[in-house]
């Protein structure tokens, strides 16, 4: 079973550096999400979810997060919630 998640992230948007994405990613996969798309406003969120779904995604879920610059990390602010599937 194919499974996203879409990672909004509410605080340090501005931070989060692109290969923080990536390292984030593989950590994802190796949970068994399949594919993360990260967010920082809701137009974002919309989109990342219209492209998990049209990429076959049988589960879509949803948790917030924040960025933290100085240890180059992302925090959970919240349990991940299922969207789809």
């Amino acid at each position: 079973m194919k499974k996203g998640m879409i990672l909004y992230v509410t605080e340090g948007r501005e931070d989060v550096p692109e290969q923080a994405a990536d390292e984030l990613i593989e950590a994802a996969r190796s949970l068994g999400v399949t594919e993360v798309s990260v967010a920082s406003c809701e137009e974002d969120a919309v989109s990342g979810w219209w492209r998990l779904i049209t990429r076959g995604m049988q589960q879509v879920f949803f948790v917030t997060a924040s960025y933290d610059a100085v240890p180059g990390r992302f925090e959970s602010r919240s349990t991940p919630v299922r969207l789809y599937g």
